[in-house]
């Protein structure tokens, strides 16, 4: 009787690992510096998260403000939430720049 009960036990874990599998996304504190169109000098800068799974990049402000972008149609191309067209102009080491038509986000991984 007592190896049925541990063999349900340890089945009933089981599923519920199973049936409760969450994918994580790969996720870190970062600096965000934005930019206006064009400009050279930045417009405001403070700490934000970054994100991002299979194509999916979500950078979240400490203000609640949280810019979701899908995967394009070209490699570094991609649409945020309101349909914007977004460029990853520059994925290097510790740095992301993210453009859209009229402003620029500057990821810094800390």
């Amino acid at each position: 009787m007592k190896k049925i009960i541990g063999i349900a036990a340890t089945l009933t874990v089981a599923a519920s690992c199973a049936f409760s599998h969450v994918t994580f996304a790969d996720s870190t504190d970062a600096t965000c510096e934005f930019y206006s169109h064009g400009d050279k000098k930045k417009d405001r800068s403070g700490p934000c998260t970054f994100s991002q799974r299979q194509g999916y990049v979500d950078i979240g402000l400490t203000n609640g403000k949280t810019f979701n972008l899908s995967p394009g149609d070209k490699p570094d191309h991609f649409k945020d939430q309101e349909d914007h067209k977004v460029v990853r102009e520059k994925a290097s080491g510790n740095q992301q720049v993210y453009k859209w038509d009229e402003k620029k986000i500057v990821v810094t991984f800390q």
